[in-house]
């Protein structure tokens, strides 16, 4: 079956004369047209750029300002990015995986399902940031302001949300959400 699948992708992608009559794509969307008239199923590849837009990914952007700026499913990932403002921006889905955000400025910033998975965020503010369905590791002890940020259902590892309940500013309520940052990391009344 298989080198069947490998005769009939080769005899699809030449022409009588022996010379290709195809791109690469159309060869692989005519070799998974000829695997489901055998019966298999192939993956079809995406050709979409990650986030629908610009990657800053490995960038350096230091003191930049991306307030306010809907930057929604962008990768952010091992990106320099010290005391950058992202003030108010739409961030949903982004990831900072492994990026250099310190003293990065988040307040009010909407970063539901994002991933700071690795990031070092010493002296980062999360002040009124929704981080809800964020993934979160124990780097986000070294934030210098998470009053009134909001962590419902953000993926947190159980000894770091002890720790940032010990902190005197887990307090206040999301001015957006209206959620307690304490009720949000589960801390003990």
């Amino acid at each position: 079956s298989i080198t069947l699948l490998t005769t009939v992708l080769a005899l699809a992608a030449r022409t009588p004369d022996g010379s290709s009559a195809f791109g690469r794509k159309a060869f692989v969307l005519q070799g998974a047209t000829a695997a489901a008239a055998l019966g298999l199923s192939l993956p079809l590849p995406t050709f979409a750029v990650s986030g629908g837009g610009k990657d800053y990914s490995t960038l350096t952007i230091s003191g930049q300002d991306f307030s306010g700026q809907k930057l929604s499913k962008k990768e952010f990932r091992q990106t320099v990015a010290k005391g950058t403002s992202f003030r108010g921006a739409d961030l949903r889905g982004c990831s900072f995986a492994r990026a250099d955000l310190e003293r990065a400025d988040f307040t009010g910033a909407i970063m539901s399902g994002s991933s700071l998975e690795g990031a070092n965020l010493e002296g980062a503010i999360l002040k009124d940031a929704q981080l809800d369905a964020a993934y979160l590791t124990d780097s986000v002890e070294q934030v210098a302001d998470l009053s009134g940020a909001d962590f419902t259902d953000a993926l947190v590892p159980p000894k770091t949300a002890a720790t940032l309940c010990a902190r005197s500013d887990a307090t206040g309520k999301n001015q957006y959400t209206n959620i307690l940052t304490r009720d949000s990391l589960f801390c003990p009344a």
